[in-house]
């Protein structure tokens, strides 16, 4: 039976690669979430290049928008029989806090807090909210939650710090209430990136 995964965040960096690897190692259908078409678009045309890949769904979806997020859900467990993974990558604290590098919190505006906890945190809590019955149903699933040793020691932004340490409790807290249902939780801390929004010379 096709393993089936849910990457949030997928139109760059660690989403998007994991959502590739996925699909293009792992043999998942991969629903790749992002605001982006064009970046799902073309990740769904390399991965569909690759001989005997799984598949990549894109869809068009704001982690934003709760009913938004609903809806996508509800399409994915009509048209599946089970949700195997669940990757919570949308973040948006490193493009809010960009702008504003070598400034102290409070001299930056708020909604780069807001950057790190909305679109990240709270995403995160959400989706997994909303898929989580359906593992619980099946009593089989993992959700990953992508995570940064920022979330250990200080690291860019006080924003930064807090949303991570916050992903990790997440997981630890979930892991918890899922432990009877053979569902897990974990956290994964990658190092620095070469992605489309970092370029760490030695990163992953």
């Amino acid at each position: 039976m096709t393993k089936i995964a849910i990457v949030t965040g997928a139109s760059r960096g660690f989403g998007r690669g994991t959502a590739r690897i996925l699909a293009s190692e792992g043999d998942y259908k991969v629903y790749a979430t992002a605001r982006t078409q064009s970046a799902l678009q073309s990740l769904q045309k390399e991965v569909a290049e690759c001989k005997g890949a799984g598949d990549i769904i894109p869809v068009v979806l704001d982690q934003g928008d709760d009913e938004a997020v609903k809806a996508f859900v509800h399409h994915v467990t009509a048209s599946e029989e089970k949700i195997d993974l669940l990757v919570n990558s949308a973040y948006a604290g490193l493009i809010a806090m960009t702008p504003h590098f070598g400034k102290p919190f409070w001299e930056r505006p708020i909604s780069v807090f807001d950057g790190s906890m909305h679109i990240g945190v709270r995403g995160a809590y959400v989706m997994s909210a909303l898929v989580a019955p359906e593992m619980v149903k099946a009593q089989n699933g993992l959700i990953v939650q992508i995570s940064s040793y920022g979330g250990f020691t200080y690291l860019f932004d006080v924003g930064y710090g807090v949303a991570h340490a916050a992903m990790d409790r997440l997981s630890f807290d979930m892991a918890t209430e899922l432990q009877d249902h053979n569902v897990r939780a974990i956290t994964l801390h990658p190092a620095g990136g070469r992605t489309e929004v970092t370029d760490f010379s030695d990163g992953e």
